[in-house]
């Protein structure tokens, strides 16, 4: 696999989870409202609230433990892909000063 195609395919799946951390980021009050904690947690401690609405504290768990890591792996696949396509226009820049310098 060349680098070019490795950089393209590390931005394409870098892209994807930013556009589900955007989802995610969007919908979250929606998901956190309807059917996970809200606002209850202001009000009462983590250990009440998973003894009276289980089901809440698990969803709001799921909907962070999938953005967290689709925010942190799109940030770090996207800067991956652009290192890679750094160094490669570096080492055709640095390939083409030296046949030219060779040449003269």
């Amino acid at each position: 696999m060349s680098a070019a195609t490795l950089a393209r395919s590390t931005m394409k799946f870098g892209a994807g989870l930013g556009v589900a951390a955007i989802v995610l980021i969007v919908l979250g009050p929606f998901i956190n409202r309807n059917f996970g904690l809200g606002d209850s947690l202001s009000f009462m401690p983590l250990f009440a609230a998973w003894e009276s609405e289980p089901v809440a504290v698990l969803v709001s768990l799921i909907y962070v433990t999938l953005l967290v890591p689709c925010v942190l792996l799109s940030a770090t696949l996207i800067t991956a892909s652009l290192v890679i396509r750094h160094a490669e226009a570096s080492e055709q820049a640095t390939t083409t000063e030296e046949s030219a310098a060779s040449t003269h």
